[in-house]
């Protein structure tokens, strides 16, 4: 599952995760990614609190492949 940022009229602007999502049993996610296109916004992590930041100018995804 993919999420993707897009702000050119506001290109500072920070989201904290691109998903949020319960802790608790039964409740799994694979295979997660959000990239910033063209370094327009960013994202602080994929999923709640877990997760590297989006950054610079290239099209490049930050992925988790497991969560929890």
């Amino acid at each position: 599952m993919g999420s993707h940022c897009y702000y050119d009229v506001g290109p500072a602007i920070r989201q904290q995760h691109g998903f949020q999502a319960p802790v608790k049993p039964g409740v799994k996610f694979h295979d997660l990614l959000v990239v910033s296109l063209g370094g327009q916004g960013r994202y602080d992590h994929v999923v709640n609190n877990t997760g590297s930041p989006t950054s610079g100018t290239d099209t490049i995804p930050s992925q988790v492949v497991s969560f929890p």
